[in-house]
């Protein structure tokens, strides 16, 4: 063995590569901000140098870097900037009106009060706060409660006013304005897309945005999350700056990003000279979202208007992502990749399919023949399992994030949170996708399980091969980016129920310790 002096050596752990020529390791040699071995320790003396920093792991498990293949960390960013109003913290309406009351009476009157992320299931009366009730609260400031899924909010009568919305005012074409029955007068909860409310709220000013960006990335490192892969169907020119930006600020976003762009935004992307894979390996352009429902209100467009955005980004030369979040949208983006295999000799870009939350045995064989990238959101099955039991017939409940039928289909598959939709935690999801077991404890289709060592490479190598970057990350290789997290257990090695308690003890980024605990 060539005798090269590493920086850093992590030695006595348990290293877990998923480097299908060397699986197991007991330290890793790292060289600037690559890895320059993973070897055992009897190796050691051979990377030892003057300068050679050695981290004792003292028998904890190191993997590479968490790689979330779908995610939004502009939102991820400005959730810290509102009232928390999450299941985790509160119970009931009168909880989130006493949050929002204290928060009142430390902001200055007439001031925007925002507050985020309750869901109405989780709440003791099972329903959403009204106008009236958040009226209670904070009389004083216009106030917006904002639904976990983004897709709903519920707006104080200050709020209203300030936006426009009054008896008189119609539905939008994308979405709806709950009214009460005997008197038509709005109860304060929006469903979908309103243009008052878009408009009427002010924006989080330039400092606002940059604090809730460290504690975002602060959050996503202490999940030992290395790498984000933002799928926003907003994303333009603008986000992009912004993302330039934020990485030009030393330390304040140090994850690696990979941005898609709306599909609206196209043409601006290229007029600006950005291309499919613009930048490096700290900021690049990923591909296209193709999400006409998210961004239209309609929940389910025409066929002709999918395969046009599609068709048009593709011979652009974009990898597309398709939202897909039911049975139809997967049917439909399967027809759009057919109108692009009509249209064009080589197809095979290693377009995505985002969600794939249902999959019928009957689609699987043409998802594997369009090489399409499943990157889906296990954590959906543990935190919403009651919705899906409600929502989805008990006979189809087993097409319900069919991982391993995924698997051996031999389809590729990636691991994702959709945060802040939901909680980062990486093991959360690989917890779920090995037990397949809701927060109440209710298990779904348990033969859909996969092994834990199985969901963790599909959180770290199968997500950088989702992002076309499975050369530079997402296994601990000799030559790959020195991304390595730290857990103070082995997935593999725990009873199941214990892999979503294990904690992350330490981050690195570029062979840099970026948090620890």
């Amino acid at each position: 063995m060539v005798n090269i002096p590493a920086d850093l050596i992590l030695c006595n752990a348990r290293v877990i590569t998923f480097d299908e020529k060397n699986l197991q390791a007991e330290l890793v040699a790292i060289k600037g901000d690559k890895i320059l071995a993973a070897t055992k320790k009897s190796d050691m003396e051979s990377f030892i140098g003057p300068d050679t920093k050695l981290i004792d792991c003292h028998g904890m498990t190191v993997i590479p870097g968490f790689n979330d293949a779908h995610c939004h960390p502009i939102p991820q960013a400005i959730t810290f900037l509102h009232i928390d109003c999450s299941p985790f913290v509160v119970k009931s309406i009168d909880d989130i009106k006493n949050h929002i009351r204290r928060q009142a009476q430390e902001t200055l009157r007439g001031k925007w009060l925002r507050a985020a992320q309750y869901n109405e299931i989780h709440l003791v009366e099972r329903r959403h706060p009204t106008r009236w009730e958040l009226d209670e609260a904070a009389p004083d400031h216009p106030v917006i409660l904002v639904h976990y899924s983004a897709g709903t909010c519920v707006l104080n009568s200050m709020a209203l006013r300030l936006v426009g919305i009054t008896r008189d005012t119609p539905d939008s074409p994308g979405g709806q304005i709950s009214r009460e029955p005997l008197t038509g007068e709005p109860n304060g909860i929006i469903f979908g897309v309103n243009e008052h409310v878009q408009k009427g709220i002010p924006p989080v000013d330039d400092a606002e945005l940059e604090k809730g960006i460290k504690l975002a990335s602060q959050q996503y490192l202490s999940c030992g999350v290395t790498s984000l892969q933002d799928t926003g169907w907003n994303n333009n020119l603008m986000h992009w700056q912004s993302y330039l930006k934020f990485k030009s600020n030393e330390g304040l976003l140090p994850n690696r990003i990979s941005m898609m762009i709306g599909n609206d935004a196209l043409k601006e992307i290229i007029a600006s000279g950005l291309s499919m894979g613009s930048g490096d390996h700290q900021l690049r352009i990923g591909g296209v979202k193709i999400a006409l429902d998210e961004s239209t209100g309609c929940n389910h467009p025409p066929q002709e208007d999918i395969n046009f955005y599609a068709l048009k980004a593709h011979q652009a030369g974009f990898r597309l992502a398709f939202h897909v979040h039911d049975l139809y949208d997967l049917r439909a983006s399967l027809a759009a990749m057919q109108a692009i295999f009509r249209e064009t000799p080589n197809p095979l870009y290693r377009h995505r399919l985002e969600h794939c939350m249902v999959c019928t045995p009957d689609l699987l064989d043409m998802i594997l023949k369009m090489q399409l990238v499943v990157v889906t959101q296990p954590s959906f099955l543990h935190y919403g399992i009651e919705n899906f039991m409600e929502s989805i017939p008990h006979e189809k409940l087993h097409y319900l994030f069919p991982i391993s039928s995924f698997n051996r289909k031999g389809l590729d598959v990636a691991f994702s949170s959709d945060s802040p939709m939901m909680p980062i935690n990486p093991l959360v999801g690989i917890y779920t996708a090995v037990t397949r077991k809701g927060f109440n404890g209710q298990v779904l289709a348990p033969q859909e399980g996969i092994s834990p060592f199985e969901a963790m490479r599909i959180y770290t190598l199968g997500s950088a091969y989702a992002a076309l970057e499975e050369g530079i990350k997402g296994s601990i290789t000799p030559g790959k980016l020195a991304d390595i997290v730290v857990l103070n257990n082995d997935p593999n090695q725990v009873e199941p129920e214990e892999i979503k308690d294990i904690l992350v003890m330490m981050t690195m980024i570029n062979g840099k310790i970026v948090w620890q605990r």
